[in-house]
């Protein structure tokens, strides 16, 4: 049953408001459900197609919008968005053009737990889907992807498991000039690998190919060693 129910019954009435509630203080409206296996303590069952079905139009500076608070040990979702028949649409849109040090999106977890998780994670799942991008970055300045690992022991900062066989798995394509196409900077004191290569099961394959076709006073391959090091050792090393 409906305990309070307003209707506006006529489908020409578009400038109609069924229900206002407007406080000068306090709250404007509390929702208080205590059943556990209840059901929604809020729900809409909107017909709009072409027009929005909630707004929220705030007028924030150092307080929050929209609070979501769960303090429960949670096994479920803390929001779910299902629109499984969209096309050309977008999950979620959100436009921030004044942002000067501020985020677009923050995520902040500070588990203890030693247990294997993701802290951010994007799924494509269809196999047929050749044509999509999982993650599209976009940068017109500064710059586009920027990893900050701190743990001394820890795992690789950046890993790429790939199932390509056929194709290749990474590729950087610039318009490098007298820039670095890609920079390695190792400033430890280095008793490993700057660059470890290892296709043990190549045949007639190629460790590394290089095409210069245009080179005038430059060099294909350059070794500097100026360490004053009077020990043995070899600036370039080739063992069959």
């Amino acid at each position: 049953r409906v305990l309070f129910k307003v209707t506006n019954d006529n489908a020409l009435a578009v400038g109609a408001t069924a229900i206002c509630a407007q406080a000068d203080a306090g709250r404007g409206l509390f929702i208080d459900s205590n059943l556990a296996a209840g059901g929604y303590s809020l729900e809409i069952d909107a017909e709009q197609t072409t027009t929005n079905v909630a707004k929220i139009a705030a007028i924030s500076t150092s307080g929050t919008t929209l609070e979501i608070s769960s303090v429960g040990v949670l096994t479920g979702k803390v929001v779910d968005i299902t629109a499984d028949a969209a096309t050309t649409g977008t999950g979620i849109n959100m436009s921030m053009d004044g942002l000067t040090t501020g985020s677009a999106l923050a995520i902040d977890s500070d588990s203890s737990s030693t247990g294997t998780r993701n802290i951010a994670s994007i799924t494509q799942n269809h196999a047929s889907a050749t044509g999509a991008t999982t993650l599209a970055l976009s940068a017109d300045a500064g710059r586009g992807l920027f990893i900050d690992t701190n743990l001394a022991a820890g795992g690789y900062s950046l890993e790429i498991d790939a199932e390509q066989d056929t194709t290749n798995t990474a590729k950087i394509a610039a318009i490098s000039t007298s820039g670095t196409t890609l920079e390695v900077s190792s400033v430890g004191v280095l008793t490993g690998k700057v660059i470890d290569i290892t296709a043990d099961a190549a045949t007639t394959g190629t460790g590394i190919n290089m095409s210069m076709d245009a080179l005038t006073t430059g060099s294909a391959l350059a070794i500097d060693s100026d360490s004053s090091s009077t020990s043995t050792r070899n600036i370039a090393s080739i063992i069959q």
